[in-house]
């Protein structure tokens, strides 16, 4: 079914790709964006993603909506650099393949809470650390197998509109080692480098892949490397999608990731490639002009100008406070104030930060707080509801009373008992 679609809708995708970015820089950064139209974002997938008739479920905040999901043989897609689940999103994401669905995760490597139950405990920690267990070839032009077809596919590694040895990950053989989990080689890189593989789980498969970026707006509606991509998600069932959103990991985490495994091809982060700003910034010779005199001018500063003409001022040290004195201190004055309404706000703050901490749920100040809050929290119903009924209160008023205060955190308290 994805293939037929795919057909039908890949010129369309072409034209409105190039049309919305015609006269606009290129960024090359692998930055796996659903919005951007950028080479290495994912703007044309998730259009023929979203143009399936059996429809796309975007997926922003936790994957819970995988529980409750009843339709059969759905689909689960994460395509980026990492992701992140926490404990409950690895039991969540295992429960809804287990029950006959598909997940297919593109990424450069699965995350250890969630692979160590697909590969198996023996075979994932024979490998101990992330060098032994995905491999990497830096490498311009890419030769793919898929095991069932008799056919290469010649994909190229591209920065700046150009050939560039870029890392091409591959899975470590061995992690296959267990012969009792019902896991297959689907794709190999260079004939014999596995980088596409289907791990079952219960009634239900996922589908690993190492190399995300051949998944892009520029693999996507190139008329000659497109068919790769297609071929590879023709693995999904014919039910509708959910795109995940919730799980990327920002791009500040990645990069330090990277770093850690000596990965990426500008081989590790500095000051002028680090980042993305900066790496735009490069792009353009005007900015890269600006940058480089800014650098050389605060360089001539340090050098001649930063001695010091002044004498020393001694170090006056502050008088030390203990922090639990200090804020029943100023507790105690704002309550006799009579500022109630501040003290509720202010354990809003608290619930807030407690809340995306420990079950990931995004609540940012000014917006009324979720209204599926028992079931993001996995608590008890009522407790959730008189949570929630306080909240909203506290929210709407201007002034607070000291019963209505009292009450507020009487409501609230049993939330960071879970």
């Amino acid at each position: 079914m994805f293939r037929e679609t795919t057909q039908i809708l890949f010129y369309a995708c072409v034209v409105l790709f190039i049309s919305g970015c015609s006269g606009c820089s290129t960024n090359w950064n692998e930055s796996y964006r659903y919005d951007k139209k950028q080479p290495y974002d994912l703007f044309a997938l998730y259009e023929l993603m979203e143009a399936r008739p059996e429809g796309l479920v975007f997926v922003e905040d936790s994957l819970t909506i995988l529980r409750e999901t009843e339709a059969p043989s759905a689909n689960y897609v994460f395509i980026g650099s990492h992701a992140y689940y926490n404990e409950r999103s690895v039991t969540q994401l295992l429960d809804f393949v287990e029950r006959g669905n598909t997940a297919f995760i593109a990424a450069d490597d699965l995350p250890e809470d969630l692979a160590h139950h697909l590969f198996g405990d023996d075979c994932y920690y024979n490998f101990y650390d992330d060098s032994e267990r995905i491999g990497i070839l830096s490498i311009d032009t890419v030769v793919m197998q898929f095991k069932d077809e008799d056919r290469d596919y010649t994909l190229f590694n591209v920065y700046g509109h150009e050939p560039r040895n870029r890392p091409t990950r591959y899975l470590n053989g061995g992690m296959l080692c267990d012969t009792l989990l019902d896991n297959e080689v689907l794709g190999t890189l260079d004939y014999h480098n596995i980088n596409f593989t289907r791990l079952g789980w219960g009634d239900g498969n996922f589908y690993f892949h190492n190399n995300p970026i051949f998944f892009t707006n520029y693999y996507v509606v190139d008329s000659l490397q497109h068919e790769y991509a297609e071929t590879a998600l023709a693995t999904l069932n014919e039910g509708p999608v959910f795109w995940d959103e919730a799980s990327r990991v920002p791009p500040s985490v990645a990069r330090q990731t990277n770093n850690k495994q000596g990965q990426g091809y500008s081989g590790g982060r500095n000051l002028l490639t680090g980042n993305e700003a900066l790496s735009y910034i490069q792009e353009q010779p005007p900015l890269a002009l600006a940058w480089y005199t800014l650098l050389l001018a605060t360089l001539l500063y340090v050098i001649f100008q930063g001695k010091r003409r002044q004498r020393i001022i001694p170090i006056v040290n502050q008088r030390e406070n203990s922090s639990k004195r200090f804020i029943d201190t100023i507790s105690r004055l704002v309550y006799k104030k009579g500022h109630h309404i501040a003290l509720a706000r202010q354990e809003l703050a608290s619930l807030r930060f407690f809340l995306q901490n420990r079950f990931n749920i995004r609540w940012k100040e000014g917006e009324p707080p979720p209204g599926n809050l028992a079931g993001l929290i996995g608590g008890d119903k009522e407790v959730a509801y008189r949570a929630l009924v306080e909240i909203r209160f506290v929210q709407s008023k201007k002034h607070l009373t000291d019963g209505e205060l009292l009450r507020f955190y009487r409501a609230i308290e049993p939330l960071y008992k879970l």
